[in-house]
């Protein structure tokens, strides 16, 4: 949770953010059929406009994408399975700065420290930190076609004076429109592609349930994550040092060996599990999908999760993560296969299945 929560600084979310930059540039007019060069390595767009009347100017910024195979040109639904970095700067270079973090207030997205999102264009890659129930919640957004609920983390609250008790109230949850139905049903059709047939292909739920969702790397890889969702129901997993220091590369997790921990394949299979025992006996509904033509044939090929290698100015340096133990463990990089347990109805959805979990999920 947030630090106001009594949580931490927060993580960067990496790709995970990319989405947002789609529903803004989507809600603003801008088709899922868009295309761009995208080539391995570009600068960042400059100027690009910021709010209030202000420009992000900083010329000669590279950013790259994951694989040097990884070549446009992309439209968005290939560049959003493939998580192609080059595609969101651009993307975001042409729609401008104030859109995203516009959109991403509307859907609950802020820093989790409580601090300014930044106006820099490398926000469009996952730059600014943020918690893992911030995430879960913003794609319960896309789950409810548009509808963003404010999450409540909070199951009882109980007031002991003497030997008495009583329970007070719950704060309730406020619902508002952050996007059209339209524009959350293509999103969620692009994220759908993600685990179908993109980096997110090992978070997919099996029995015929609708699922989507986004992987996410951060820089130099200090974390990964995989945010998804079904139509009723939001989770996020996020792995990585809360104390920042440890990367997450040369490393054996739950007894297999990671070369590179990408989100795909540590925090999707790990998502696929925990919402495979939520969702055990529930509805298992469609999403409602919108018909995105597929984009010329030779649009490139390319693996791996989008590497987010933004350029994080402003003292974005890739966080203090002061979301968990700052001792961390030093020295010993086996980690145990985790075990928990769900309560009920801990990421469930409000009851009209606007997906808008109570907590979303463990990162």
């Amino acid at each position: 949770v947030n630090a106001a929560m009594g949580g931490g600084a927060g993580y960067q979310p990496g790709s995970t953010f990319k989405p947002i930059v789609a529903a803004a540039a989507i809600e603003g007019g801008m088709p899922a059929t868009k295309m761009y060069p995208s080539p391995y390595k570009m600068d960042y767009p400059a100027p690009v406009q910021a709010c209030n009347g202000k420009t992000w100017n900083e010329k000669g910024v590279p950013v790259t994408n994951e694989n040097e195979s990884e070549v446009g040109p992309y439209d968005m639904k290939t560049a959003t399975a493939k998580s192609v970095n080059t595609y969101y700067v651009s993307l975001i270079g042409d729609i401008g700065i104030c859109p995203v973090t516009e959109m991403a207030a509307k859907m609950g997205v802020a820093r989790a420290d409580g601090g300014k999102m930044q106006q820099a264009p490398s926000i469009a890659l996952g730059t600014q930190e943020m918690s893992p129930l911030t995430m879960a919640n913003a794609y319960a957004t896309f789950a409810s076609r548009g509808m963003y609920c404010t999450p409540v983390a909070i199951e009882s609250i109980t007031q002991r004076v003497g030997e008495k008790s009583k329970s007070l109230q719950v704060p309730k949850s406020t619902c508002s429109r952050a996007m059209s139905e339209t524009t959350a049903d293509t999103v969620n059709t692009l994220l759908k592609g993600v685990v179908e047939d993109g980096t997110g292909s090992e978070a997919g739920l099996g029995g015929g349930r609708a699922s989507a969702g986004k992987t996410g790397t951060t820089d130099e890889r200090f974390a990964a994550w995989f945010v998804g969702y079904t139509p009723n129901m939001a989770g996020a997993v996020w792995v990585g040092d809360p104390a920042h220091k440890r990367k997450m590369q040369n490393i054996r997790i739950g007894g297999v060996w990671h070369e590179k921990v990408f989100g795909g394949d540590t925090p999707g299979p790990i998502w696929r599990d925990m919402m495979s025992g939520a969702l055990e006996g529930k509805d298992a509904p469609s999403f409602n999908l919108v018909n995105i033509p597929d984009p010329p044939k030779n649009d490139g090929k390319g693996d791996g999760d989008g590497g987010d290698k933004g350029d994080n100015r402003g003292n974005d340096n890739g966080g203090n993560d002061n979301g968990g133990n700052d001792g961390g463990n030093d020295g010993n990089t086996t980690f145990p296969t985790p075990t928990f347990s769900i309560p009920e109805n801990f990421i469930q959805g409000t009851s009209n299945g606007n997906g808008n979990g109570n907590g979303g999920g463990r990162g």
